[in-house]
């Protein structure tokens, strides 16, 4: 990311821009993983917000009674999470996602939202435990007909995501232009990781 790109975003941040309420979508994957939990646990769940930005879906988990380690390159975002956050189990990490390890199988949700970069999938996938779920959103084909972002690098292709995530359980998927007070084109899912895997298992083979 180019330090103009950084600066940008920083002052986005800064401006509360990126404030809001967590994705529609991402609600319902959350009630739908809820659905299919195990009430005997007592053990917390563990979360990866990924490019978190001011938090709203790492708020939302750790709302949840998840443990959240949430991720972004701007520090002004990173520090207004760490301001709401109050008592909520939130590690706010200042990194490049880019260049950040990411632990493998380790997180029971993984949330990625308004951010694409296709080289980091494998990890992504490989950063959920078996059993757990990757949720993902953002904009696809199409959306270049009602603004940014326009470069192909940033949307998902039709069935794109269906076909990374080939061989999980699709608990929720969508695709295509949404209304609402900004039309867009989106793309999301959210899919379960099998309980056993090959350990040669490649994202989207």
């Amino acid at each position: 990311m180019s330090n103009d790109h950084r600066r940008e975003w920083e002052d986005r941040h800064r401006r509360g821009v990126t404030w809001g309420p967590p994705s529609p979508f991402v609600v319902t994957a959350l009630d739908a993983i809820a659905g299919r939990g195990n009430a005997a646990r007592t053990t917390p769940r563990r979360a990866l917000d990924i490019a978190c930005g001011a938090g709203r879906h790492a708020l939302a988990l750790a709302a949840r009674s998840y443990r959240v380690v949430a991720v972004d390159h701007a520090r002004t975002a990173v520090a207004a999470l760490r301001a709401r956050a109050g008592g909520l189990a939130i590690d706010g990490v200042v990194a490049d996602v880019t260049h950040w390890p990411l632990p493998v199988a380790r997180f029971d949700v993984v949330i990625v939202v308004d951010f694409l970069e296709r080289s980091l999938l494998p990890a992504l996938r490989a950063a959920v435990a078996p059993g757990g779920v990757l949720v993902m959103e953002t904009f696809m084909v199409g959306q270049e007909r009602h603004g940014h972002p326009r470069n192909p690098a940033y949307l998902l292709r039709p069935g794109e995501l269906l076909a990374a995530c080939r061989g999980w359980t699709v608990l929720l998927a969508h695709e295509g232009e949404g209304g609402g007070r900004v039309p867009a084109c989106r793309a999301g899912i959210a899919a379960e990781r099998p309980l056993h895997v090959d350990s040669a298992e490649s994202f989207g083979s």
